[in-house]
């Protein structure tokens, strides 16, 4: 008769191997985890000193001043493999900050620095009402050589002790020695500093039914990486485009300084006007760039940083008597009217900034302004104290009186942001003034030219001339002359060609945008094609009758073959080129079929990344027009194009893009819905202005990751122009198009509307 037994799973000492030195990748990715857990423990901030000892591995010390674990949390969740807390409790239980761990494993990352670890945690706990409260102290020795495969996780002991006291200071301390290899280097330092920027930069936040959060910060000491100690959230402010400041002195007058990129040191100014009502107010900013190349430290500002910095944690906040006032720099908080001016377009300046403005040299002052970030986008705060007379508080503590000292206060602020917004335009027209001439000089030596000038194939055309006639002089001078002849006809053939085809061309490009140019560039392409056929049989013809050149006529007529080729190619994969006409006549379309053609273009890319292009919700009987054929194809190829960047971006599974349209009385509204990356509602109305390619910066960061290298040159980097211009063409015919939100399932919605 068989024997009822019971199994119990074991776990293998081996496993933690695998969770602490290969789940975590680098020492700099385990520091991280651990920092994070301080900030899971609602720590106010966290020291992290990585202290180099004789041989090996540095020594590594975290310490917080978390709510620390009592002995049951220790044994409970410290002691306990892949625990589900972070889970079930998805929140801190003092600030309700939402956690940043989930699986349990984090701990193990202590394993990946060293052999040895200390753990030392304090929490406040209640005992019997009759008592006190106490302080409970835990101390745990760990060796991790101890855990060695074949050994059950639970049958190795490891030492430690607990007090209890009437006093002591909650918060939790992990000291790490004993690893075989220094892996630390300074590039890794500032991985580091990345992986932890947004989380020191919670400067506070208040959340319904949770203590007011007072933010986060790490302080990093790394001796032989850094020369003192890091205080990572004053780094990140260092690392962005400019740190401004900015006082009111005895006087009542703004002084102003900022430290920025790109200005050739640091800038002061003295306001005329004055602020007296608001004498020792006072602000600090750092003024976070759209990219990161504007970055004075892009090593730390990589984009991924930048945009969850500034969705998270932007926003310019307000502090009296050093305690934060709320709702002053929340998100959808808009006090000092940034995002409304941006949204008018406010461009001029005024009173003696106007003035100031019109003294910088390629400035345009009724302009200068026009460049404004966004309000998230500065990162800082006003410090105010109880000793400004007449700054009165809320009774339910939400913001200050609407009176004129507030005003004043808020004056101030803007006065300060739009000094420094000044100085942002001027770098700005500095910039692109040496990107121009930068790209002037790669020209010189190649068209011999001191500058571009409208006209790229004259200019071409020319230096060609100038190449056949230093060439032709290393024939026998019996061949020179019909040589001459035949390569001057080419060049000639090529030029027609091209003032054949610059009338329409002219119009083409008001309707093209950098990502759709290839395509409506094969109306010229196509013209010269049967030139270069014809011009490279010639040259082959002239290498078999002279004699000592052949080789050299035949690579060239190899080149030209090759470049016939290219073209060739390019206009078969556009596959729209018979949709633009040689004429402007207004024209009423079949909306399926425009999409069909245009969804053709993108064959190859869609093919090779899997894309499904889902069209079947279009009517077939849908009319849209009349308009220009070329004008709706530019619409259609403009949304497809940045649908099918974004899904590749995105990396989501599958990669889905869908068309839907629907008659509304005498309109038709088309829509263009993808699962890409998607598009947050403040940059709705911002991706329709010009040069604005990638508001978020998020697309084409994400696209250099996922798309293969040799498609590269296809995506780009985005002129800025296609929704511009689509806009423009939309409601050039009575209709709109927008970004709406998108529905369940969807990322990214754009709703187009034809009269």
């Amino acid at each position: 008769m068989p024997t009822k037994e019971t199994f119990m799973f074991a776990v293998d000492s081996a496993l933690l191997s695998e969770l602490g030195e290969r789940l975590v990748s680098t020492v700099h990715v385990a520091l991280a985890e651990l920092v994070k857990n301080a900030y899971d423990a609602d720590a106010h901030e966290v020291h992290v000193n990585i202290l180099p000892e004789s041989s090996g591995a540095p020594r590594v010390v975290v310490r917080d001043d978390g709510i620390g674990m009592t002995l049951e949390e220790v044994r409970g969740f410290w002691m306990k493999i892949g625990t589900s807390n972070k889970v079930t409790e998805p929140t801190s239980a003092r600030f309700g900050r939402l956690k940043t761990g989930s699986k349990g494993v984090g701990r193990f990352a202590c394993r990946r620095l060293g052999l040895s670890l200390q753990l030392t945690t304090c929490a406040q706990v209640r005992l019997p009402k009759s008592r006190p409260a106490s302080f409970q102290t835990t101390r745990i020795q760990f060796d991790w050589g101890d855990f060695k495969p074949g050994v059950d996780v639970e049958k190795v002991e490891c030492p430690g002790d607990t007090t209890v006291t009437s006093s002591g200071t909650p918060g939790t301390t992990l000291e790490i020695w004993g690893g075989q290899t220094d892996e630390w280097q300074a590039r890794g330092f500032e991985y580091l500093q990345r992986q932890l920027a947004v989380l020191a930069t919670n400067r506070g936040a208040s959340r319904p039914g949770f203590d007011e959060d007072p933010g986060f910060n790490v302080y990093l000491e790394a001796p032989g990486l850094t020369e003192q100690r890091v205080d990572l959230r004053e780094a990140v402010i260092d690392a962005s485009w400019g740190t401004l400041s900015a006082n009111v002195n005895t006087d009542g007058r703004a002084v102003l300084t900022l430290n920025a990129k790109g200005l050739g040191g640091t800038k002061k100014f003295t306001s005329k006007q004055q602020f007296g009502k608001i004498a020792g107010a006072s602000l600090r900013v750092g003024i976070m760039p759209a990219r990161k190349d504007e970055a004075r430290r892009p090593a730390i500002l990589a984009n991924y940083v930048l945009t969850d910095l500034i969705n998270e944690w932007g926003g310019i906040h307000i502090r009296l008597n050093g305690f934060r006032v709320f709702p002053y720099g929340e998100l959808g908080d808009d006090w000092l009217r940034i995002e409304a001016d941006r949204g008018r377009r406010l461009g001029k300046p005024v009173g003696e900034l106007f003035d100031f403005a019109a003294g910088l040299d390629r400035v345009d002052p009724s302009r200068t302004l026009l460049n404004m970030l966004g309000m998230r986008n500065y990162f800082g705060q006003v410090e105010l104290t109880s000793r400004i007379p007449g700054l009165t508080p809320r009774i339910d503590r939400q913001g200050f009186v609407d009176n004129d000292v507030y005003q004043e206060v808020r004056h101030f602020v803007r006065f300060a942001l739009d000094w420094a917004n000044i100085h942002r335009d001027h770098y700005i027209q500095l910039r692109e003034q040496d990107e121009s001439e930068k790209a002037r000089e790669a020209l010189r030596p190649v068209l011999n030219l001191e500058g571009p000038k409208e006209e790229v194939v004259p200019k071409a055309a020319s230096f060609l001339r100038g190449e056949i006639k230093r060439i032709v002089q290393r024939l026998p001078p019996t061949q020179r002359k019909e040589t001459e002849q035949t390569l001057v006809r080419t060049v000639r053939a090529i030029e027609t060609a091209s003032a054949a085809s610059n009338k329409q061309l002219e119009h083409l490009r008001l309707l093209a945008s950098a990502s759709t140019l290839t395509l409506l560039f094969a109306h010229e392409v196509r013209t010269v094609i049967g030139t270069l056929g014809a011009a490279s049989l010639r040259l082959e013809q002239l290498a078999s009758k002279i004699p000592g050149q052949s080789r050299e006529f035949s690579e060239l007529a190899s080149q030209l073959r090759e470049t016939k080729l290219r073209f060739d190619n390019l206009v078969g994969m556009t596959g729209i080129v018979g949709a633009f006409r040689r004429t402007d006549n207004l024209v009423e379309l079949h909306l399926k079929t425009a999409v069909e053609r245009a969804v053709s273009c993108f064959h190859l890319v869609i093919s090779n990344y899997a894309i499904t292009i889902d069209d079947s919700e279009l009517p077939t009987d849908c009319i849209v027009g009349p308009m220009i054929e070329g004008e709706l194809y530019t619409i259609l190829l403009n949304l497809l194009s940045n649908s099918v960047k974004s899904v590749i971006a995105s990396g989501a599974v599958p990669r889905r893009v869908r068309f839907e349209a629907r008659q509304s009385g005498a309109k038709v509204l088309l829509r263009v819905l993808d699962n890409g990356i998607g598009l947050a509602e403040e940059f709705f109305e911002e991706v329709f202005t010009p040069f604005i390619a990638d508001p978020s910066g998020m697309l084409y960061d994400k696209l250099e990751e996922q798309a293969n290298p040799e498609d590269a040159s296809i995506f780009g980097t985005g002129s800025g122009l296609g929704l511009p211009i689509a806009r423009d063409v939309v409601r050039s015919r009575g209709g709109d198009i927008r970004f709406v939100s998108p529905p369940d399932g969807w990322k990214a919605c754009v709703e187009v509307e034809f009269k």
